[in-house]
C-alpha cells in the first residue's frame, strides 16, 4: 500500500513539474532570451546540472569557507578535542586557531563578511555538556576571535541563564547556543539558543535571537539581543538569506504551527524562511513562509541561492516510510495525534530523527515561487548535515559523515554548472515568492511558551583565558576523548516523550483495528 501511495505522489509531483517547466519553456520560445531570463517561472539554479566531487582532504563535519578560499573546519587536536583549524582546500597549511587560546571542545567556525572576525560556538567553558558545539545539544556559547585565532572573546553572556554562570548535572540551568550565522553585512548574528528548566517549571524552551554585532575600542560584543522566534517547539536556525532580509530555518512542535496555516503534524520538521527587514517586517514582527511542503519528510539543513528563487535543503524525501522518524509523522498526521510540552518532548525526538541506521538523507532544490522540487544528489545511505557557500557563490563545501564514522567525515564540493548569479542585494520588496505570512503564535494554544528573556538585552563580552595545559595541535587524533555528561533534567523529559509515544502508538494502532472493507467483506460471506 505504502508503495502505491508513494509511487502516486511521485507521478503527480513530476507530472506538476513537468506542467511548469512546459510552460516556462513556452514563455521562452514566445518571448526569446530576454524574456527567459525576466518570466522564466523557475529560477535558473533549479534546472541547472549540479555534480558533487570528493575532496582530496577530509575536514570533518560543518567545514566553512574564508573570503580567500581557504577552509575553517572542526577537527580534533592531539588529546581527541574539538578544535577550529584552518588550511587550504587540499589540507596543506593547516593552522589549529583554538589550541593555545580557547579551551575546547569548539565547533562550527563562521568567518565574518567583512574577513576580520571568526564566529565558532564553545563548550569550553560549562564542563557539563553534551552534544557537539555549535550542532546542538547543551553548553554551548558564541564566541569570536581574529582570524589568527587571537582576541577570543565569548559573545553570549546576559543573554543565557544566571548571566552564562556555570551549571552542573543537578543544579542550575543548562543551556546552549548553536547554529549561529552572520547577516551578509557582518552586522548581525542569528542562533537558536535553548534552555532546559525543570518540568514543573515549563520544560524545555527554545528560541530564535538576533543580535548586533558590535567593536568598540577592540572589543566585539552582541548587543541588542532579542527573540524573533518565540518558544512553542524545537528549532534550528540556518543561514541568511543574500539579501540580508532575514533567515531560514527548521522547526517541529505540536499537530499546530505558527508559521502555517494547515498543520504540519505533531513532530513534523519542516523548513521556513523568517523575513526580519522590508515590506512591513521587523524583529518584532517578522514574515514567514514555508519553504517545505507537508509531505511526511524531514527537512532541516538549508541555504538560499544567490538569487533567492531557490533554496537547497536536507531532506530524506526520497526513501518516505523507511525511517523511524518516516513513520512516526506519518502516524501523528494521519490519527492527528497532539501532545503537550513539545519544547520538551522534541528536544529528545529532534535528536533521534537521523541517529538511527534506517535515516538517510540528499540535497533538494526548492524553487520559492513554484514550490516545485528537485532532487540534486544521491548519496548512498549517508546523512548530509551543514553545508556552505563560497564567499562568490560558486561552490558549496560539506561534510558527509557516513553510518558507522564519526572522525574525519569525507569532504564534497558541489557546483551549479552554466550559472553564476549575483547575489540579490537588500531590498524594500521582498524576492517573488518570499512575501510571508504574520506568526500566529494562537495556532498553538498552550504550547506556546514564555519567553524567559524577552528582550532587548546587551551582552557583556568577557575575554578568553587560554586554557592551562593545551594539547599540541597535531597530530590529529583518531578517536574523540571528550566525555559528555547528559544534565538531569532531560531524563525526565525523556520519560513524558516515551509516554508521548506509546500514546501515539495506541492510536495508530486502534485506526487499524477495523480494516475499512470488514463489513462488506462479512455480508458478502453471509
Amino acid at each position: 500500500m505504502w508503495s502505491s501511495v508513494r509511487i502516486q505522489v511521485r507521478l503527480r509531483s513530476l507530472r506538476g513539474a513537468a506542467s511548469v517547466l512546459a510552460l516556462s519553456a513556452a514563455v521562452v520560445l514566445a518571448g526569446g532570451q530576454a524574456a527567459q531570463a525576466e518570466r522564466s517561472l523557475l529560477g535558473p539554479y533549479f534546472g541547472a546540472p549540479f555534480s558533487v566531487t570528493k575532496n582530496s582532504y577530509a575536514f570533518g563535519q560543518a567545514p566553512s569557507w574564508t573570503g580567500n578560499g581557504e577552509v575553517l573546519s572542526t577537527e580534533l587536536d592531539s588529546a581527541g578535542v574539538r578544535q577550529i583549524y584552518r588550511a587550504n582546500l587540499d589540507g596543506s597549511n593547516q593552522k589549529c586557531l583554538t589550541c593555545t587560546t580557547v579551551a575546547g571542545p569548539n565547533g562550527l567556525p563562521q568567518e565574518r563578511p567583512q574577513g576580520d572576525w571568526i564566529m565558532f560556538e564553545s563548550y569550553g567553558q560549562q564542563p557539563t555538556h553534551t552534544g557537539a558545539p555549535g550542532l546542538g545539544g547543551y553548553g554551548g556559547d558564541l564566541y569570536v576571535m581574529r582570524p589568527d585565532g587571537s582576541e577570543p572573546h565569548r559573545l553570549t553572556t546576559t543573554s543565557d541563564p544566571s548571566n552564562g554562570a556555570q551549571y552542573t548535572a543537578t543544579t542550575g540551568v543548562p543551556y546552549d547556543n548553536f547554529h549561529a550565522y552572520w547577516s551578509p553585512n557582518g552586522e548581525q548574528v542569528a542562533w537558536t539558543h535553548t534552555e532546559a528548566n525543570p518540568l514543573s517549571e515549563g520544560g524545555q524552551t527554545w528560541s530564535m535571537m538576533i543580535g548586533d554585532f558590535e567593536v568598540k575600542n577592540g572589543v566585539p560584543s552582541l548587543q541588542n539581543v532579542q527573540v524573533v522566534g518565540k518558544p512553542y517547539g524545537v528549532y534550528e536556525t540556518q543561514p541568511w538569506a543574500p539579501d540580508g532580509s532575514g533567515f531560514l530555518f527548521s522547526a517541529a512542535g505540536g499537530k499546530r504551527s505558527p508559521y502555517q496555516a494547515t498543520d504540519p503534524g505533531w513532530g513534523h520538521m519542516q523548513l521556513y524562511y523568517m523575513r526580519l527587514y522590508g515590506n512591513g517586517a521587523s524583529p518584532s514582527n517578522p514574515q514567514v513562509t514555508q519553504i517545505s511542503d507537508d509531505t511526511p519528510a524531514y527537512q532541516e539543513q538549508a541555504i538560499f541561492t544567490p538569487d533567492m528563487k531557490t533554496v537547497i535543503m536536507m531532506s530524506n524525501r526520497d526513501a518516505p516510510q523507511r525511517s523511524w522518524y518516516d513513520l512516526i509523522v506519518s502516524a501523528a498526521m494521519r490519527t492527528g495525534f497532539d501532545a503537550p510540552n513539545t519544547g520538551s518532548t522534541q528536544t529528545l525526538q529532534f535528536l533521534s530523527d537521523f541517529v538511527g541506521p534506517d535515516f538517510s538523507s540528499d540535497l533538494y532544490a526548492v524553487d520559492v515561487n513554484t514550490k516545485a522540487i528537485r532532487q540534486l544528489t544521491n548519496f548512498s545511505h549517508a546523512v548530509v548535515p551543514e553545508f556552505f557557500w563560497s564567499h562568490d557563490y560558486t561552490k558549496i563545501i560539506l561534510g558527509l559523515p557516513h553510518f558507522g564514522v564519526t572522525q574525519p567525515a569525507p569532504t564534497w564540493i558541489g557546483s551549479f554548472e552554466g550559472v553564476n548569479a549575483r547575489p540579490r542585494r537588500a531590498q524594500k520588496t521582498p524576492a517573488p515568492g518570499l512575501e510571508g505570512q504574520p506568526v500566529d503564535m494562537t495556532r498553538v494554544g498552550a504550547q506556546a511558551q514564555p519567553i524567559r528573556d524577552p528582550g532587548p538585552t546587551n551582552n557583556t563580552s568577557v575575554a578568553v583565558s587560554p586554557p592551562s595545559n593545551p594539547a599540541p595541535a597535531f597530530p590529529h587524533a583518531a578517536t574523540l576523548t571528550d566525555h559528555p555528561e547528559i544534565p538531569g533534567v532531560t531524563f525526565s523529559y525523556g520519560l513524558l516523550w516515551l509516554a508521548n509515544l506509546q500514546e501515539l502508538y495506541g492510536d495508530a494502532n486502534r485506526s487499524f483495528e477495523k480494516p475499512p472493507l470488514t463489513e462488506a467483506l462479512g455480508e458478502f460471506g453471509g
